[in-house]
């Protein structure tokens, strides 16, 4: 289990995020929402151990983030970033810094881009590189900044099977989305932020009773049904 209580950050007097507390069970898939500019990449790069100044509790399974070693938070957390750099390297090389990281390429499909150079890469074969080297990592939390960004649905779909099959290891996973009707495809809890604050923390089913997302997206929702009849809440 992971614990955030009271998370405070302050960059140069400007307050990112202000007295956040949650928790995350192991198991489940969590999606982070928020309008641009709410504070998600500051949220995770806080959880990652990216910026140490803050203020407030992180606990990892009872283990105080701060206080952990480099070596323990190796194992803690895992990040895949939002802005992915195309670094001058082999794909095959970058890969082989993390054990398994190849093999996860090739399980998406991708294996015939292993010797080729990160530069040379498309959007969405960098983004699924660079989720090959995050996922092959053993970690409690896994983070992912929009992680279906420049993807197209196959992939997408391959992004979301992965998150799935790392919940139900037992890890966490933490992904934030631009789109919510992805999210609450495969989400099993929602966060929302808005100006740096947590303004829900709870279920699906909580979040769509809550009008979170027609009053503070400024989104219509429909009922739609399923192709096996079920009823689908989709906004639009």
């Amino acid at each position: 289990m992971i614990r955030v209580d009271g998370l405070s950050l302050k960059i140069h007097g400007r307050t990112l995020l202000e007295d956040i507390s949650f928790t995350l069970e192991e198991g489940r898939v969590y999606a982070l929402l928020g309008e641009n500019g709410s504070g998600k990449t500051t949220l995770m790069r806080c959880l990652s151990s990216f910026y140490p100044g803050y203020e407030g509790s992180i606990m990892f399974s009872g283990m105080q983030l701060k206080d952990c070693t480099r070596t323990e938070r190796e194992h803690l957390h895992s990040l895949l970033p939002q802005t992915l750099a195309s670094l001058d390297m082999g794909v095959e090389y970058m890969l082989s810094l993390t054990g398994g990281a190849a093999q996860m390429l090739s399980s998406f499909g991708l294996g015939h881009i292993l010797s080729r150079r990160m530069d040379t890469l498309s959007g969405g074969e960098r983004q699924m590189v660079y989720l090959a080297f995050a996922v092959a990592r053993d970690a409690m939390l896994y983070l992912m900044d929009e992680p279906e960004a420049s993807l197209d649905g196959r992939f997408r779909r391959k992004v979301e099977s992965t998150m799935r099959r790392l919940a139900d290891d037992g890890r966490i996973v933490l992904a934030s989305f631009h789109d919510m009707n992805r999210a609450l495809a495969v989400a099993d809890g929602i966060l929302v932020l808005s100006k740096g604050r947590l303004v829900f923390s709870g279920s699906v089913s909580g979040f769509l009773e809550t009008g979170i997302g027609e009053s503070l997206f400024a989104l219509s929702r429909r009922t739609l049904l399923d192709e096996d009849g079920s009823p689908v809440t989709v906004f639009l």
